[in-house]
């Protein structure tokens, strides 16, 4: 990777770019191909440092694996107290620390190596596109620090936990999640990946794990009480009041896509290999775009109202031709018209579809449900307060 990065940074940013009609967004040909034509505006971010030189700090970064608490690192001429490993894959790590030692400012460090400038591409790119009511849907990186064999990418930190820690939280119990959570939820998403899709980026990694749990900061309360008022169906529907700062924040963007690098109209091949949530043209080796996305939105759905991954079927569709559904069957106290119609949608959409407008269409379903009945919004509220008690004690 630090080759790739090094050969972007020595060719020109007018030099002609073409793509097959099917190309892998992940491959490593593309990704090269991709940061020659980015370099020359990527050089350019507020928060962009890039040296050809090795890491300079005189504690060793492979040394926080073992043993990260409290130690202290100097990245960029600022000191960073390391208070803990907050989650860590195949080529990177992320901790949670205190800047210049400072417990009121809290950042989050992607330590990647090999470097990878891209997912502060992405983030700048997020800026750029995405209105500042919508943004803190979607994570703030701060600053990226670019040496020869390593990168750390400086972001906000939200300790608040994950989705997965959420459903995980009523697995351990034998339970699932409340099916109101899960609508609330499942808004969310759909939200999200309207939003992003409407301004040509496509995440390309959506899990529970890349879902962060946000809480109001003064915390979404029992009608009646300081916010009463505006749990409303209305601050519901349009996310303002308490409801604004409230629900989750999509992060990690190491294999987000920007449409608009691609010819227009692009598909694509390749697979993203995260088990369980190949969507159903990966695994057919048949094109894709939004798909990626998508499929994943389902499979988090189904994790939230049953605990396991989605197996999914073929079907022969009434209209002809085949449908594809989940496996596993919907409990009849649940809105089964909702979810059935959430499935069929999001599984059996085509390439070249309006995605912006179904997603829209979807969330505006469940929405309307939501504020059918106040009892809704109330019992809501109160699973939240329960919830960031638990997940946050």
């Amino acid at each position: 990777m630090y080759e790739i990065v090094s050969s972007a940074q020595t060719i020109g940013n007018d030099e002609s770019i073409t793509f097959g009609s099917l190309t892998n967004p992940w491959s490593s040909s593309t990704m090269k191909v991709l940061l020659k034509k980015i370099n020359h505006e990527l050089m350019k971010y507020d928060g962009y440092q890039c040296t050809t030189k090795p890491y300079p700090g005189k504690v060793p970064l492979s040394s926080l694996k073992n043993s990260s608490r409290n130690k202290t690192i100097e990245i960029g001429r600022t000191k960073y107290q390391i208070i803990g490993c907050a989650g860590q894959g195949g080529f990177a790590q992320v901790y949670k620390a205190y800047v210049s030692c400072n417990p009121d400012d809290v950042v989050a460090l992607k330590i990647q190596k090999p470097a990878f400038p891209w997912e502060f591409y992405m983030y700048r790119q997020l800026n750029q596109r995405i209105s500042d009511k919508e943004r803190s849907s979607f994570g703030l990186a701060h600053r990226m620090h670019l040496y020869s064999d390593c990168s750390i990418l400086v972001c906000d930190y939200l300790g608040n936990g994950t989705l997965q820690d959420a459903i995980n939280s009523f697995a351990v119990i034998g339970k699932s999640m409340e099916e109101v959570l899960c609508i609330y939820y499942t808004i969310e998403m759909l939200y999200m990946l309207e939003t992003l899709h409407g301004v040509g980026i496509i995440h390309g990694d959506f899990k529970p794990d890349n879902l962060l749990i946000r809480y109001a900061r003064d915390g979404i309360t029992k009608a009646g009480s300081r916010y009463g008022n505006d749990l409303t169906k209305d601050g519901f529907r349009d996310r303002s009041g308490p409801w604004h700062d409230q629900g989750l924040c999509l992060v990690d963007w190491g294999r987000g896509i920007d449409m608009h690098l691609f010819p227009d109209n692009m598909e694509f091949k390749g697979d993203c290999r995260t088990s369980g949530f190949r969507c159903v043209e990966m695994q057919e080796n048949r094109p894709w775009t939004f798909q990626v996305d998508t499929y994943g939105l389902c499979v988090v759905v189904h994790m939230m109202l049953h605990n396991s991954y989605m197996e999914i079927e073929k079907k022969l569709s009434p209209e002809g031709g085949y449908i594809y559904q989940p496996k596993s069957s919907l409990k009849r106290y649940w809105n089964g018209e909702l979810w059935r119609n959430l499935f069929k949608k999001l599984l059996n959409s085509s390439p070249g579809g309006n995605d912006k407008k179904l997603l829209q269409d979807l969330r505006e379903s469940f929405q309307d449900y939501m504020c059918s009945d106040p009892q809704l919004i109330k019992k809501l509220s109160e699973l939240l307060v329960k919830q960031r008690a638990s997940l946050c004690a």
